[in-house]
């Protein structure tokens, strides 16, 4: 459980720096932690390989932090009840790589009439993703708590990836991308 709290305090860690550079350095804050962002196109990852795990400790926005952050901790407990902590940052980890695969393969493959023009890609949410939908897979019938029912984690996944693929025709494009390519795994 510590280690998933390392990878929270990471977050938090790299969000102050970003914050603290824009103030100091005077850049504007979406752009004071873009050598960790994970480029839409092949030509920027090229120049930036290690931003195919990096954008994962990237946040701009404190609610996308605090958000991720909440949620990972939730997750992050009833995984390792389960599980040791090495297959739980395998899963972590392998869904925020294949999460920016994704996205890489997605901006770069599909003729440009039919996806949006994104920026950047930041934030854990396909690692966060790979591990709840690897959660809801593994005890689909098993209940947890929401609000004052209870609800089946088969439901919640199924929620969720459905949101995600919505989220296809949204603002943040390239985000549900990556949320896919983390439940994918």
């Amino acid at each position: 459980h510590k280690l998933l709290n390392y990878i929270n305090e990471d977050d938090v860690v790299v969000f102050l720096a970003g914050w603290i550079i824009s103030k100091t350095q005077h850049v504007v804050r979406e752009n004071s932690l873009e050598w960790l962002e994970l480029p839409s196109h092949i030509s920027g990852f090229i120049v930036k390989p290690w931003s195919i795990f990096t954008y994962g400790f990237a946040h701009y926005d404190f609610l996308h932090i605090l958000i991720n952050l909440f949620v990972l901790y939730f997750v992050s407990k009833m995984v390792l009840n389960l599980f040791n902590v090495k297959l739980s940052l395998n899963v972590y980890f392998l869904g925020i790589l294949t999460g920016g695969l994704l996205f890489l393969f997605v901006y770069n493959v599909f003729p440009s009439a039919m996806v949006k023009n994104v920026g950047a890609l930041v934030g854990a949410s396909a690692g966060i993703r790979a591990l709840l939908i690897f959660l809801c897979a593994y005890m689909p019938n098993k209940e947890a708590r929401l609000l004052a029912f209870n609800i089946k984690l088969w439901y919640i996944g199924a929620a969720i990836v459905v949101i995600d693929i919505l989220g296809l025709f949204s603002l943040n494009q390239g985000g549900s991308v990556a949320h896919l390519g983390g439940s994918l795994l």
